[in-house]
Formats: structure tokens, C-alpha cells, sequence
């Protein structure tokens, strides 16, 4: 069904159009009258007609046209038949396409592969099966399928791997398992298993598995799963452990205590460099130092604060802070400058502390708290009796139920932490330093000053990628363009739209194994690694189920759908109504 009205898309303004076209259709109209020719009203049709046509050119009128979405079925791998037949009884007249890897319905249907159906996600009603890649979907339509999804696979479904992993500290890995029955789920590293955990149940099951390497570089974790002594999946977790970053810190306290001491102790062994001061009296400090020459820190100045990434405060010295020193602290925190507070008593409002700690708090009804540390016992811990409310600015980093002990809060460009749980040096006594580590270096990691970086890479896509599949990253930059490598091959990069200084870009995954983001002029680095073919077979089909689920939910695609769709009038004819009138007026005067 057509719209026989017209509409018009003009390339310039109507009323520029206008402007110039009247007066020079006048003129050639007089131009006419005056000769003394044959064939006058066939001249004027002839120049009336090319006018015309120029102007059909410049203003480019179009139609509009119905048109009808066909019901169209796509089948992928892993349909159910019985579904899809139950479907074509309601719907007989459905038109089917399935894919190259999936198994055959019935004749003449047609067959695609995945490359061929990229961008074209709403060409469908229905998709059956696992669904379509995450590269298919144009991600500017609107539109939705029904999806009827496939059984979820056995295993693993989902992973969340640490962001950043150093050596020395714990880290642990994440995720998802679907089982049906017993699972025994380990961790295993080059020197042997370094965590397992047991599932069992019928559903999809949480779990995760902690690890401490000792040494920097790139290597690959196993993760199997055993049922009956029978391995059953073993896939391959790719690690690029970062060495550890030496941290500037100094402590400032009213006089040292059996906390500090221990942690002190824990954090030179880490290689970090310590600054210590300890007041005796009005006027007198003494000073302990560890990986750093010493230093004599009398007031907190400028160049005092600028020379550390953290600052551990207690509340005593915190509010005998001068206001030249308040000062100092707030521009330096403002900078990036990370403090942690020492609070040995519940801080009362009004206070400097709450210039700080922007943070609404309330006593508690007990002083002691169970945390499950990492691992995975409950332990008994004594903490300051004081209710974090749970505000989206408050970033916990040890938690227990609705009970923030330890977390950080954004100021400006730096953060400020807070520890709630006290005698945590308890744990080292015991000999238990990973859950002692647990408790203080991710507050520590988390709050201390940023490392100046001009741009930073992240990969976008979803873990694992695969060989000649699309992976997009994202780059910030620092106020100019960066250019990117994969490996050794620069990628186009545009920037978002909306956010300044965000580039995108997108490449295809090479050959299996380690490869390497970096920026051109900079020592931002980003390492990945391509698994190989028929690896995390289960986590791949897992995330195309999600990927599907959540593009369905926009909405399918209504039943014998109409639309009206544009249609440009040809150009071609414009162009031949001008050739032939300027023909005719070139030959009316030799006729």
C-alpha cells in the first residue's frame, strides 16, 4: 500500500531554494518570450520542465510506502524441537533460517552463519536455540524477539575475575556453577591447588576461590571440576599479576599501640615504605622508619603530604590538628591524597573527624561482630560500636551481614577510609596473616593515592574471547587522542558522544594465547588472553543466554507488524526529464 503524498528533503533551505530559482525561471522565461522562434509553448514547457527538475534534485521528494514484518523464525544451536513444532501449529506460514551450526528442521529452509546475521537481531520474531553472539545486536535498535531459550548447560556460568592482581596480596575469583549433584571445584596454580570448594545441589550454585601469588608476570590457573574423582571440565584462567606497588605511608599517632605495631610490621614485610611519628610530649616526636631514609615530619605541610600516597590518623591527633594543618590535609585529600582513620572512640558531631568522613553513623548495640574472613570461617572480632548507614557513597571493603566495618568514601580526588574492627593484630598471634592481609591490604589498596595515568584501556566485552571475534574496548584518555595498539597494529578509535575523552574501538581476537593492549607514547598496558577453541564452552553459552534474555526483554517484534518506510522518487528520472528538455532547446532553433 502506498501513501501517495508527497514529502520533500530539501539539501538547502526552501526559502534559499526559492530565493534563486524565481528570479532565474523568470528571466529565462522573458529570454523565450523575446526570441523569434517556432515552437513557443513547447520552449516554455522544455524550460519549465528542466526547472523542475533541477529543483526535484535539490529538494529530493520521496513517498512513503507499507510495508509488512514477516513472521520469521531463527533456529541456533541447541532448539528444542518440540517447542518449535508447537509453534509452527499455531504458525504454519513462518519462514525458517537456522544457522550453519545448528541441526537441521526441515528442507529448503535457508542457512546461515553468525557473520551473516551481525546487525541484524530485529530481522526476526522468534529466535529459538542459544541464542544469537553478542555481535549480531545493533546496539541503536530498539526492538526485541521472542527468545525461547535453550537448557542451560552444566558448569560454570558465571566468572568474575580481580581487576587488578599483585603479588603478595590475596585475591579471590568468583562465580557461578550449575550442577547436578556433587561438585568438587578447585583452584589449581603452577605450584598445585591453591583453594577448592564443594557444591551440591541441584541449581545454580555461588562460589569462590581465593589465591596469593607470590611473583609477578603472566600465567594460567587451572579451575577443574571434579564429581566422583572424575574430572569433568578443566578450563584455563589467564592471570597477569602486576608486581607490588610500593606505597608511601605514614602513620600519625598520639603513642604507639600493639595495632599499630603489627601492622607496621606487616606492611614493611610487603615492601612498603613507612614514616611513623609518635608524640611523647608537647613539643617531642619519635620516629620509626622502614624502606624509606629517615625523615623528621614536624608540621603536616604541603610537601609533607604531597611525598605520601597514604596517611593513617588517629582521632586524638586528628583533632589536635592546627587550622593551617586542617587545611593542608583537606587541599591534599581534595588532590588525591588517601587518609585512613584510626577511630578509638565514636566521634561526636560537630567535629573535625566529620569533615572528613562525610558518613551518617549511629551507636551500636554490641562491641563485638562475626566476619567470615578468607578462610571462610566465621571468626569473633571486637569493632567500635558504630552503624554505617548504607549510602551509595559508602564503599564497604569488610562487611559482615548489614554491618560495615571497614570501607572508604570519595573526597574530591582522594578517598578516606575508616576501620571499625579493632585488635585485628590478634590474628597475626594466631598465625593466620592471610585473613590478618584480608582485613587491611584491599582498605589499604583501595584508599591510598592513585597513580597518575594518562590513559587507561578496558575491554568491554565479556571474558572469554575467542579467535576473529569482535572485542570493543574503552580508553580514557587525558585531554587528547590516543593511539592504540593491538599487539603491533594501531585500531580506529572514535570518541563517545556524550563523555569527553572516551574513546572506542573494537578488534578481532588473534591466535590463542597471550596479546596486548598499549597506548602509543605511554606505559599503559593491558594484557588479554585468547582461549582456544572449544574452551569455557559453558561460561560462552551462559553469557549468550543473558545477552538474548536482555535483548528480548525490549520487545518483540508485533505479529504481522506494519510500517511506513521512505521511498525516494529515482534521481535517475529527474535527470533525464533536464537532459531531455535542454535537448529540445537546443535543437527547437534548427528545426
Amino acid at each position: 500500500m502506498n501513501n501517495l503524498g508527497l514529502s520533500i528533503d530539501p539539501v538547502f533551505p526552501l526559502w534559499a531554494v526559492a530565493a534563486m530559482a524565481l528570479p532565474a525561471f523568470i528571466f529565462f522565461i522573458w529570454k523565450e518570450l523575446k526570441r523569434i522562434q517556432r515552437f513557443l509553448i513547447w520552449r516554455i514547457a522544455a524550460l519549465t520542465f528542466m526547472f523542475v527538475s533541477l529543483l526535484a534534485l535539490i529538494v529530493r521528494p520521496y513517498y512513503q510506502e507499507e510495508q509488512v514484518v514477516k513472521d520469521r523464525l531463527l533456529l541456533t544451536v541447541g532448539y528444542d524441537k518440540s517447542k518449535v513444532d508447537s509453534l509452527l501449529k499455531i504458525n504454519p506460514s513462518f519462514e525458517i533460517t537456522r544457522t550453519t551450526e545448528a541441526e537441521s528442521y526441515r528442507p529448503n529452509e535457508v542457512i546461515m552463519n553468525y557473520q551473516e546475521v551481525t546487525g541484524q537481531s530485529n530481522a526476526w520474531r522468534f529466535v529459538a536455540g542459544q541464542g544469537l553472539p553478542s555481535y549480531a545486536f545493533d546496539p541503536n535498535d530498539t526492538t526485541g524477539f521472542d527468545f525461547i531459550p535453550a537448557a542451560p548447560p552444566t558448569g560454570i556460568t558465571q566468572l568474575f575475575l580481580p581487576g587488578h592482581i599483585h603479588a603478595n596480596q590475596q585475591n579471590t575469583i568468583q562465580g557461578t556453577f550449575l550442577t547436578h549433584g556433587k561438585i568438587t571445584l578447585s583452584l589449581i596454580s603452577p605450584r598445585g591447588v591453591e583453594d577448592s570448594v564443594l557444591l551440591t545441589g541441584n541449581s545454580t550454585l555461588p562460589f569462590a576461590l581465593s589465591f596469593t601469588p607470590k611473583q609477578a608476570g603472566r600465567f594460567v590457573y587451572s579451575l577443574t571440576a571434579h564429581e566422583g574423582g572424575k574430572i569433568i571440565s578443566n578450563e584455563k584462567i589467564p592471570l597477569d599479576i602486576q608486581a607490588q606497588r610500593q606505597i608511601q605511608i605514614l602513620f600519625l599517632q598520639k603513642f604507639p599501640t600493639a595495632e599499630t605495631r603489627y601492622l607496621k610490621n606487616y606492611l614493611a614485610g610487603q615492601g612498603h615504605a613507612l614514616a611513623l611519628r609518635y608524640q611523647t610530649s608537647q613539643t617531642q616526636f619519635n620516629y620509626e622508619y622502614a624502606n624509606r631514609p629517615a625523615t623528621r615530619i614536624g608540621r603536616l605541610t604541603s610537601n609533607v603530604v604531597e611525598s605520601f600516597d597514604l596517611i593513617f590518623l588517629d582521632s586524638r591527633v586528628m583533632n589536635e590538628l592546627n587550622e593551617g594543618e586542617k587545611n593542608t590535609l583537606d587541599k591534599a585529600i581534595q588532590d588525591g591524597l588517601g587518609v585512613i582513620l584510626l577511630l578509638d572512640e565514636i566521634p561526636k558531631k560537630e567535629t573535625f573527624i566529620n569533615r572528613f568522613l562525610p558518613i551518617i553513623a549511629s551507636p551500636a548495640l554490641h562491641d563485638t561482630v562475626q566476619v567470615r574472613l578468607s578462610d571462610a570461617r566465621l571468626r569473633t572480632l571486637s569493632f567500635l560500636p558504630l552503624e554505617i548507614s548504607l549510602r551509595p557513597d559508602v564503599h564497604p571493603i569488610t562487611s559482615s551481614h548489614d554491618k560495615i566495618l571497614s570501607g572508604y568514601v570519595y573526597l574530591g580526588a582522594g578517598k578516606v577510609g575508616f576501620q571499625l574492627l579493632r585488635e585485628t593484630y590478634r590474628l597475626q598471634l594466631e598465625g593466620n596473616t592471610a585473613n590478618y592481609a584480608s582485613l587491611w591490604s584491599p582498605l589499604i589498596e583501595h584508599t591510598a593515592r592513585r597513580l597518575a595515568e594518562l590513559n587507561k584501556i578496558r575491554v568491554t566485552t565479556p571474558f572469554p574471547y575467542f579467535t576473529n571475534e569482535p572485542m570493543n574496548i574503552e580508553v580514557i584518555s587525558s585531554g587528547t587522542q590516543p593511539t592504540v595498539l593491538a599487539d603491533l597494529t594501531s585500531l580506529p578509535l572514535t570518541e563517545d558522544v556524550v563523555v569527553d575523552d572516551l574513546w572506542l574501538g573494537k578488534t578481532w581476537a588473534g591466535e590463542p594465547g597471550w596479546h596486548e593492549f598499549s597506548v602509543k607514547g605511554d606505559s599503559a598496558r593491558m594484557s588479554y588472553f585468547v582461549a582456544a577453541k572449544g574452551d569455557w564452552n559453558t561460561l560462552r553459552v551462559a553469557n549468550q543466554l543473558r545477552e538474548n534474555a536482555i535483548h528480548a526483554a525490549r520487545g518483540p517484534v508485533t505479529h504481522n507488524q506494519s510500517y511506513l518506510q521512505d521511498k525516494p522518487i529515482p534521481r535517475v528520472l529527474f535527470f533525464l526529464i533536464f537532459l531531455f528538455s535542454a535537448g529540445f532547446l537546443w535543437l527547437a532553433p534548427k528545426i
